[in-house]
């Protein structure tokens, strides 16, 4: 009976002097790894970002919370992050919230800060958007190409630059067939190239965000708007509209810069920092396809709603652009001042954006 439970009873059969030392051990390893795996608990990186697009649209369930996501995966939960219940800043706001601290992430509207961020709003310009996805990367492949040395986001740690899918004309009443059936009509724009395309074109502009527009357009204070399709439909503004004017490329698109507190980005280990730009750049601008997967479901409801929707004909197109390049010209000529060779920039961002929306299409 002795000799069964000897035999069973392996620690009970090493000698004194041959248990201590692994007993020790054990204890050692012990000692040391209980508190690395508390300090990791302890020292994790909470980032507190701000989003003043409300939870249930596409910005933030497809793009913000999956980077977030991302962040917490390839940081091994190091880094996670949070959103306040509600905005913490407008929209116009976003800069001055990140750069004083109050919150550590933001995504601006580049329209709002144009005289800071002058280079990005390339992705604005008239007739240069085949697709939300293409027009992204092709973004931030211009940033690392021609614009990073120009240095507009000093003071911030740029982590990725996107667009939506650009926007299309739409009249709550009368149809805009022609150049001349805007003349005195107020249309909703953005700040930036949309403004100054519309007062160009004989309407009055009327400057909002994108959550604005519903209430421009729901008190009939506006005639009009310029919207990325599948926001018309977010916003609940297709119930008011009567008639849709596709035109090619986007008579303009909005960029938007995700960004961080440098002081909050200098604080992370240089792991966390090479793990987050591994999912940043142009992994970020991808998920910019949520835009035109939104554009989809948009016209499938337009269609259901009855809605004229039409392509712009080719003298309408024609006139567009002979109005409107004055606004190419002025983007150059301020992104030469900046030491950047604008219609270099320029020509590579819209060769790059047909380019690479034709290898997506290849792909589906």
């Amino acid at each position: 009976m002795h000799q069964h439970k000897a035999e069973t009873n392996l620690g009970a059969s090493i000698p004194p002097f041959r248990r201590k030392p692994w007993v020790a051990r054990i204890q050692v390893l012990l000692v040391i790894i209980i508190p690395l795996a508390l300090c990791s608990t302890l020292f994790a990186t909470e980032l507190l970002i701000n989003s003043f697009w409300s939870p249930s649209h596409l910005m933030r369930q497809e793009v913000f919370n999956r980077w977030i996501s991302d962040v917490a995966r390839v940081t091994e939960g190091r880094v996670t992050g949070r959103f306040p219940t509600s905005t913490l800043a407008p929209p116009s706001r976003q800069w001055h919230m990140v750069t004083s601290g109050i919150a550590d992430v933001g995504i601006v509207f580049n329209g709002f800060e144009r005289n800071r961020l002058h280079l990005s709003t390339v992705a604005e310009l008239p007739f240069g958007t085949p697709s939300a996805e293409a027009a992204s990367v092709a973004l931030w492949r211009t940033h690392q190409r021609y614009f990073e040395k120009a240095k507009e986001y000093s003071g911030v740690k740029l982590l990725g630059l996107m667009t939506h899918s650009g926007g299309d004309l739409y009249s709550l009443r009368t149809a805009i067939q022609h150049v001349s059936d805007l003349e005195g009509l107020k249309i909703r724009t953005t700040d930036g190239s949309s403004s100054d395309a519309i007062e160009t074109l004989g309407g009055v502009a009327v400057p909002s965000s994108g959550i604005g527009a519903y209430q421009l357009v729901s008190r009939g204070i506006v005639d009009g708007l310029i919207m990325p399709t599948g926001d018309m439909r977010t916003f609940n503004m297709l119930q008011y509209t009567d008639h849709a004017v596709t035109i090619p490329g986007k008579i303009y698109n909005g960029s938007f810069s995700l960004f961080m507190n440098l002081e909050t980005w200098n604080s992370l280990s240089r792991t966390d920092q090479q793990a987050i730009l591994s999912i940043s750049g142009e992994t970020f601008a991808h998920h910019a396809r949520a835009w035109d997967e939104s554009d989809r479901l948009a016209i499938e409801e337009m269609e259901r709603r009855g809605i004229a929707r039409s392509i712009a004909s080719d003298p309408f197109l024609d006139e567009l652009r002979t109005r409107l390049a004055f606004i190419d010209n002025t983007w150059i000529r301020e992104a030469d001042r900046r030491g950047v060779n604008g219609r270099a920039a320029l020509d590579y961002f819209r060769t790059e954006a047909r380019r690479i929306v034709a290898s997506l299409e290849t792909l589906e």
